[in-house]
């Protein structure tokens, strides 16, 4: 009797049973019984009661083989099981890791948003001040000593702010895009592990429903005919 092998991967269940003898021939009541030596069960690979038509010796090996690659087949199956649920489990990880990143990436961006719009008007503010420069250069000369201690009140300002903007700008641009390139980095390298995975997992699939189907086959056309031992033991002897 041959025994299927079952991968976790997907339903297999073969029913096994034993054949019943033969029953026993009586002779008639009117003489001495006779009681007959019961016929042994016909042998299949399944251990099924037989039914079909009885299997050469080269169908038997053609059989038995078959279901030495099936069983083989679903081993394999069901060791590629674990490494992927390993692998799902690490990219599930990973892309909450990535969003939790992100998060905190938009985060530092509202900051430099914020920090933008203070630059955007104090390159307004020297624009405006350069203006009134000029205007006070043009200035009656008994203005000029007020309107060149306001203009250097306004300078020295613009100066103090330009420069807490220019420190301001070294500390959050660069942290920013140095973070956005090594997001976009794990990101690239988790699609491109999402991608294998999602390969591998269809090819485990696939793998999985052609051996159901070759293991429905050989339990239609294997499982139940009968077969003679002498060939199945000349079979397994090589022959």
């Amino acid at each position: 009797m041959t025994t299927l092998y079952k991968p976790n991967l997907f339903a297999v269940s073969v029913l096994l049973a034993f054949a019943t003898s033969a029953s026993v021939a009586q002779t008639a009541p009117t003489k001495p019984s006779i009681q007959g030596a019961a016929k042994p069960a016909a042998k299949t690979l399944s251990g099924k009661p037989a039914g079909g038509k009885l299997m050469s010796r080269d169908e038997l090996r053609s059989c038995m083989k078959r279901v030495d690659e099936m069983n083989q087949g679903g081993k394999d199956l069901e060791a590629l099981k674990p490494q992927l649920d390993r692998d799902r489990d690490e990219l599930k990880a990973s892309g909450e890791a990535l969003r939790a990143e992100r998060t905190e990436l938009d985060r530092q961006l509202a900051t430099v948003r914020d920090w933008e719009v203070r630059m955007r008007a104090h390159v307004a503010a020297i624009e405006a001040y350069n203006k009134r420069s000029a205007a006070a250069a043009e200035a009656p000369s008994n203005q000029q000593q007020r309107l060149g201690e306001e203009m250097k009140a306004e300078r020295e300002r613009l100066q103090k702010e330009r420069e807490a903007l220019d420190a301001e700008q070294a500390r959050l641009v660069p942290a920013y895009q140095a973070g956005v390139k090594a997001h976009n980095e794990r990101a690239t390298a988790r699609d491109a592990k999402v991608t294998d995975w999602n390969a591998r997992n269809a090819a485990a699939v696939e793998a999985s429903v052609k051996h159901q189907e070759a293991r429905a086959l050989w339990l239609n056309e294997c499982a139940s005919r009968p077969y003679r031992e002498d060939d199945e033991v000349a079979i397994k002897a090589g022959k």
